[in-house]
């Protein structure tokens, strides 16, 4: 058997398909390398209250989330980050000055959303305010903030996320240059709804340092980790790890920096990869 490694995999068309679905290959193979001795992160973009439960009931050995900002082993919190009030007043400002409606913070308390963002959510027939997720919805215009103060300085969020109308005023480009003091911005996951889309990072922060830091804590050299993932707000993640490993169906072009690229979600990419990395 291959050394003990510290694998960090992506959830959406990584491990979960666009329905959310995780596939029994895939569950099989994530179960048969624990028993193996490998140790099993989820690493997402999502704050912890927005992943299903469904997802974390599979007994992953950790949880990295809101892009790298925050992770967890059970109980035991092993560092978290928060975006500066700053930061979230100098983002709300652009947002309305290029007609920005679309958009959400994501922190350890939930998800604090526009109006925009809800009526999206309503359109896809997500009830936003029903099930499991319910309660973690926080609809910003709600948010009372105290007079003399700003909504940076109320919430506490790791992570933003926006995405424009389908023909927007100012281009992703120019966005991830208006927005760099305070943030990296990178691809998110609207790009069938607008051409400008993307997640707001801690600058300095993502699923790349969140590699490396879980794992100096826990003790494992760089060239034991891998990562697996799908599109652009993995590429820190893989550039960071010993391994890196593309869905088949990547996008954004980041199978041409990784180690190896594996099947399509559909076709068992998950433990595909498993079985090429000698994990099972």
């Amino acid at each position: 058997m291959t050394t003990r490694k510290l694998v960090f995999i992506d959830i959406d068309g990584t491990l979960a398909d666009e329905h959310h679905e995780v596939p029994v290959s895939a569950r099989e193979a994530c179960q048969q390398a624990q028993r193996n001795g490998h140790l099993l992160f989820i690493c997402t973009g999502r704050s912890m209250p927005k992943i299903e439960r469904s997802i974390l009931d599979l007994g992953f050995d950790g949880v990295v989330s809101v892009a790298g900002a925050q992770a967890n082993m059970g109980d035991r919190l092993l560092f978290q980050h928060e975006v500066s009030p700053e930061a979230i007043d100098a983002a709300m400002e652009y947002f309305r000055a290029h007609h920005i409606d679309n958009y959400q913070w994501q922190g350890a308390n939930g998800m604090y959303i526009s109006e925009g963002y809800r009526r999206h959510l309503e359109r896809k027939g997500n009830m936003w305010n029903k099930g499991e997720f319910a309660r973690f919805w926080h609809p910003i215009d709600e948010v009372e903030i105290p007079e003399g103060s700003t909504l940076g300085h109320v919430i506490h969020t790791s992570k933003g996320s926006y995405f424009t109308g389908p023909d927007p005023d100012v281009t992703f480009e120019q966005t991830k240059q208006d927005l760099s003091p305070w943030f990296e911005t990178v691809h998110g996951s609207y790009d069938k709804i607008s051409p400008n889309n993307g997640e707001l990072l801690i600058n300095g922060v993502d699923k790349g340092t969140a590699v490396r830091d879980v794992a100096a804590i826990l003790g494992y050299d760089i060239t034991d980790t891998i990562a697996i993932g799908d599109s652009d707000n993995d590429t820190a993640m893989l550039k960071a790890a010993g391994t890196s490993v593309a869905m088949g169906n990547a996008v954004h072009g980041i199978e041409r920096f990784c180690d190896i690229q594996t099947t399509d979600i559909h076709d068992n990419g998950l433990a595909n990869a498993f079985h090429t990395l000698g994990l099972v």
